[in-house]
């Protein structure tokens, strides 16, 4: 009796022993177990946070490259701001200088519509000093009666001091204007005389002032 006893007792003290270890087992399978999750996790967390980087540089160098290319396009832009600027100053210059030649060219028109004018009354003036003078040098002759003679002499001599007057850099009509004659009793030297000054001074207005032949009768006098 006393020996079953001792046997139960041990074989329930194996069993006791048995099932300890088999706890502690168990108790290190779940530990180990748990310790191999976190190291999945940490795994899976570091690849995660690995990618996460690898994004982010990646996104720091997509940002660099729009940021270069941002300074180049804004480069470009101030280089063709700056060109159109420039071209904008050329073509005002341009166009200043346009204005400016269009100006010289009404002024210069306008007044060389006012040497026309200046020149055609000149050659008008001219044109009847010189058919004055072609009458007087018709209309003087020696055969004449001496009153009509001397008064031909006096009206030449007042027509060469007019034109002396109005012509004072001319050196053949002071030339004539200082020869005239007058005189109540003209010889027929002198009536030829004054015929010949009469004569040159319608040559000189004909051939300075580039005239056409004289009219046959004396225009009327235009305006100085």
């Amino acid at each position: 009796m006393r020996t079953r006893l001792a046997c139960v007792l041990l074989a329930a003290a194996l069993l006791g022993c048995k099932n300890e270890r088999a706890d502690a087992l168990r108790a290190e399978l779940a530990k180990l177990r748990e310790e191999r999750v976190e190291i999945v996790a940490i795994e899976k967390a570091r690849a995660e946070a690995d990618a996460e980087a690898n994004a982010l540089a990646a996104a720091k160098a997509e940002l660099a490259a729009q940021r270069a290319d941002l300074a180049k396009r804004e480069a470009e832009r101030d280089r063709t701001r700056a060109a159109i600027d420039a071209a904008s100053q050329r073509v005002a210059r341009l166009q200043g200088e346009i204005a400016a030649v269009g100006a010289r060219a009404i002024a210069a028109a306008q007044q060389g519509q006012q040497l026309d004018a200046e020149l055609a009354r000149v050659r008008t003036r001219a044109s009847w000093a010189r058919d004055q003078a072609a009458v007087l040098a018709r209309e003087i002759r020696a055969e004449d009666p001496a009153w009509a003679t001397s008064r031909r002499l006096a009206a030449l001599a007042d027509f060469a001091a007019r034109l002396a007057q109005e012509y004072p850099g001319d050196t053949e009509v002071l030339a004539v204007a200082r020869s005239a004659i007058r005189a109540e009793k003209p010889t027929a030297a002198q009536a030829q005389a004054a015929a010949a000054q009469a004569a040159a001074l319608r040559d000189r207005f004909e051939s300075v002032y580039a005239l056409s032949p004289p009219a046959v009768a004396a225009a009327a006098e235009p305006t100085p």
